[in-house]
C-alpha cells in the first residue's frame, strides 16, 4: 500500500465517520464542510480500495474492511496522541469527552446515581453511554474498545486488562416481611426449600451465587431473569426469594419492605471492580476518570 496519502486528518477523520456513521454529524465534530467530509471519505475509499461505508435503508452501514480497520486507526491515532501531547491540557470542567462504561443494571442503581451526580458538577460536558453486557463479552469490548470501562467483579481477563477496587458488597436473600420464613433464622436446609428468582445474563454467568453452591446442591429456581432490578418487585408481591447484594438491599429496603437474611454458606464478600484495557492507562481524560469513578464510590461508604 502506498502510504503518501495518508494524514492524521484522514485517520481521524476516517475514526469519527465509523463512529457516526452519518457525513453529516461527522463534519460537524470535524469541523469541516460536509462535501469536505465526503471527500476525506473518498480519499480513503481509494487508499483501502473499498467502499467501507456503503448505504441502506437505516443508513451508512460499515463493511467487513472498514471494521477490519477500526481498531488499527484506533491505535494508531492514540499513540500519536500519545507522541505529541494532545492531552496535555485536558480539563474537566470544559472537556466534552465521551465515555462507554459497561454496568450491569444493579450497578446503574447502586454506583451510577453518584457518579452521575457528581460528574454534572465536575465536568458537566464530559458524557457518559452505559452498555449492559454479559461478562464474557464485557471482556471482549474492552480489548476490542467498544467500552473504555466496565463495572464488575469476577471478570477472567488477559494482562492486557487492569482494574481497581470501588466497592465491598456481599450477597444477601430478600423475602416480602410477611413471607412464612422471614421470621426464621435462614439455615442452608431452610434456603434451598426456598422458591427462588436467579437472576443471569447468560446460562453460564454463576459467580455471585451458584457457583458457591455447586458440587453440593442446587436451590430451587422457580423464575430465571436477566435484570436485577426486576428481582425485589417480584418479591415484595410474591413467596419468592431473590438472592441480591447488600447494597442494592439497603437501597430498596428503605421502606422495610423486605426481610433481609444473610447466606447460610459462603464466602459472599466480594468487590465490585472498574475495568480498562492497558491502552488508556495514561491517558489524562481516562486516568481522571477512573479516578473521578472511584472518589465517587468512597463517599458511597
Amino acid at each position: 500500500m502506498n502510504l503518501k496519502g495518508v494524514d492524521l486528518q484522514t485517520l481521524a477523520g476516517f475514526e469519527v465517520l465509523l463512529e457516526e456513521l452519518n457525513v453529516t454529524r461527522a463534519a460537524r465534530r470535524l469541523g469541516l464542510s460536509q462535501p469536505a467530509t465526503s471527500r476525506l471519505l473518498g480519499r480513503m475509499r481509494e487508499l483501502f480500495h473499498d467502499p467501507l461505508l456503503v448505504r441502506t435503508a437505516r443508513g451508512l452501514a460499515p463493511t467487513a474492511r472498514a471494521l477490519d480497520l477500526r481498531e488499527p486507526v484506533r491505535e494508531a491515532l492514540l499513540h500519536v496522541r500519545r507522541v505529541f501531547g494532545t492531552q496535555a491540557s485536558f480539563d474537566p470542567a470544559t472537556s466534552a469527552e465521551s465515555f462507554v462504561l459497561r454496568m450491569g443494571d444493579m450497578n446503574e442503581f447502586i454506583i451510577l446515581p453518584a457518579v452521575a451526580r457528581e460528574l454534572r458538577a465536575a465536568a458537566p460536558d464530559i458524557s457518559l453511554e452505559v452498555k449492559h453486557l454479559p461478562p464474557l463479552e464485557t471482556v471482549r469490548a474492552l480489548d476490542a474498545d467498544d467500552v473504555q470501562l466496565a463495572v464488575s467483579t469476577g471478570l477472567e481477563h488477559s494482562k492486557t486488562i487492569r482494574s481497581l477496587r470501588l466497592l465491598d458488597d456481599r450477597m444477601v436473600c430478600i423475602m416480602r416481611r410477611d413471607h412464612p420464613a422471614a421470621a426464621k433464622k435462614l439455615t442452608l436446609k431452610g434456603y434451598l426449600a426456598l422458591n427462588h428468582i436467579r437472576t443471569v445474563q447468560t446460562a453460564s454467568d454463576t459467580r455471585l451465587v451458584d457457583e458457591h453452591l455447586s458440587g453440593r446442591i442446587k436451590r430451587r429456581v422457580t423464575m430465571t431473569i436477566p435484570h436485577w432490578l426486576a428481582a425485589p418487585a417480584l418479591a415484595a408481591q410474591t413467596d419468592l426469594v431473590a438472592t441480591i447484594s447488600l447494597r442494592m438491599a439497603k437501597l430498596v429496603n428503605a421502606d422495610g419492605a423486605f426481610a433481609v437474611h444473610p447466606l447460610p454458606f459462603g464466602p459472599q464478600g466480594f468487590s465490585w471492580r472498574l475495568y480498562w484495557h492497558i491502552r488508556h492507562e495514561e491517558h489524562r481524560a481516562h486516568r481522571w476518570m477512573r479516578a473521578f469513578i472511584q472518589a465517587a464510590c468512597d463517599k458511597l461508604g
